[in-house]
This record gives structure tokens, sequence and C-alpha cells, in this order.
């Protein structure tokens, strides 16, 4: 008999939603990872975010053979000391093209419009009419040329704006007028009007975003973050605005999260922060579900080779 674990506020949902396709499985169901407690030896499978993941949840689950993560990102899960090289992990990859999308357009309006300022006018009724400035034009580079990167492109050049791509493996891909090697980065940063930043957390992308990008960008130039915070050296970009070197940051991911109170992004007048929210959406569940119930099948049928999204290890 298999027994998944599942840990997410939407337990229930992605139970149910097995179990009127798989009347066999078995479940063990928490909210959180604070709430996992008792015994997991009987634990075969866990669906949830890597962020929930303990390290007590593995070394008590001697049967584990595949963890379904409900992010794209899966670096929370390959860090555990814990995790056994036989255990199987698939990505939520190729969900996140539509959300991230919008969200990246939201956070390049927010500061091309200076949204928070027109929402303090709102508050103090203060009628102010201010020039703004279109995307039709502009140059967006998008560092990341996955799905999500891609996806982003596809939008952006729906909006007349020139896209360039930077990517590791640079190839032909939808959404992007050019795509240049990692290593003209800088090249990039240049002749960006917007720098788009998606990488996920690899350790070989940590801090990739570092004072001599900044240097490189234009100072009309915005910086756009929304992979992951341990991609760019904070302190470089705290530097690079406070001294108005770039015009200005939206910031959907952070180095530490929660984003503590004291950090200097809350107070700078030219940041716009979102609480990571870019994949956090009312319709996650739906776009996810088919993915996991595909690899549910395959799984129970002995086809581990044939699921989706496994990660190389």
């Amino acid at each position: 008999m298999t027994k998944v674990l599942i840990v997410d506020v939407h337990a229930e949902m992605y139970r149910d939603r097995l179990r009127a396709e798989f009347p066999a499985l078995q479940f063990a169901l928490f909210h959180g990872a604070a709430e996992v407690t008792g015994d997991l030896s009987d634990i075969d499978a866990m669906i949830m975010f890597g962020i929930e993941l303990r390290d007590h949840m593995l070394t008590g689950a001697p049967r584990l053979q595949w963890i379904q993560s409900l992010a794209t990102g899966v670096d929370h899960f390959l860090r555990c000391p814990a995790l056994k090289p036989d255990v199987l992990i698939t990505s939520g990859r190729g969900i996140h093209g539509p959300p991230m999308r919008e969200q990246v357009v939201y956070m390049m309006m927010a500061v091309s419009r200076d949204a928070t300022r027109q929402v303090e006018d709102h508050q103090h009724r203060i009628w102010a009419r201010r020039l703004w400035s279109t995307l039709h034009g502009k140059t967006a580079a998008i560092i990341g040329t996955g799905v999500v990167g891609a996806a982003i492109g596809e939008l952006l050049q729906a909006f007349g704006m020139n896209v360039i791509g930077v990517s590791r493996t640079p190839r032909a891909e939808k959404g992007f007028g050019e795509i240049m090697p990692m290593d003209r980065l800088h090249d990039a940063a240049r002749r960006a009007d917007y720098l788009i930043n998606v990488l996920p957390a690899a350790p070989y992308n940590f801090t990739l975003i570092d004072a001599a990008v900044f240097a490189a960008m234009k100072p009309s130039a915005y910086y756009i973050s929304a992979g992951r915070g341990q991609t760019v050296d904070e302190a470089a970009l705290i530097a690079a605005l406070r001294e108005r070197r770039i015009a200005g940051a939206a910031l959907d991911v952070f180095q530490t999260e929660p984003l503590p109170p004291d950090s200097p992004f809350w107070n700078l007048p030219n940041v716009f922060v979102t609480p990571h929210v870019g994949g956090y959406i009312v319709e996650y569940e739906e776009f996810i579900m088919p993915l996991i119930l595909d690899n549910m099948r395959l799984f129970l049928a002995g086809r581990r080779g044939e699921m989706k999204n496994i990660v190389p290890r």
C-alpha cells in the first residue's frame, strides 16, 4: 500500500483529487512543517513546497522513494543533509509561466509609474498628474530563458519591447529577439532598460548579480528580481539604489524571507517590494494538479523514468 505525506495549507484538496483517481492510496496530511509529527516510517512519497521540508521528515521516512515539489525551485530539498541519493525529486516546472509573467509586468509598471507614490497621493487625496514612460520601445534583458523567462519575453514583445535573453545554454527560444551567453551578462545589462532576473538558486548562480552588473546598467534602468534572492548581492544592490546609480528596483524575492523589518529595502524610495508572491495565485492547485496526477500514475506503475520534471542529481 502506497502512503503519501502532503504538507500544505490545502492538503485536503490535493488528497481529494488524488483519492478520486487512485482510491487505494493512503495519506498523512499536515498544513505546515511545524505540525508534522508522529511515525513517518511508512511514507513512500511526499508532496510539498521545499520551504516546508525539515530534516526529521527524511530521517523518519526510510521508505521514501519520491518527492513531488509544488514549486519550480527545488533548492530547499537539495540542501537538506538527510536527503538520500536514491530519492527521486520532480519539480513543478512548467506551470509558472502565466502567473510569473503577469507578476513581472506588474513590478515593471509599479517602478516605472512610481506606484508607491500614487498610493500615497490617493491616501492623502492629492491630485498630482505625473508623466510616465511606456514599456513600448524599451529593451528588457531577461536573465534565465527557461519556461518562465520565455513566457515573460513573449508578453513583453506584445508590449512592443526589444527582448534579450541571457542563458548558460544559448538557443533559439520564443519570446526573445536575441539570446546571449552568460559571459556577456554585462553587455546585456548595459543595453537594458529593465534587467529581469528569474534565475533559480543553484550554487553557480549565488550572488551572480553583483556590483559589476549594477555598475554596467544605465542610470535610467530598473532591476526586477523575481527568481531567487540568493542570486543577488543585496549589499551591492542597496548601494546602487542609495547612490541612484540605477533608477530603481522591484523585488519579489530576498536572501532572507520574510524580509526583516529593519531591511533597508523597506525604506528606499526607489524600491517596490512584494512578499514573494510571483506564483502565489488563487488558481495554483488547478495549474499543478495535472502534473501531480500524471506523475502519480507513472510512479504507481513503476515507470519512474517517464515521470515529468525529474531533477538531475
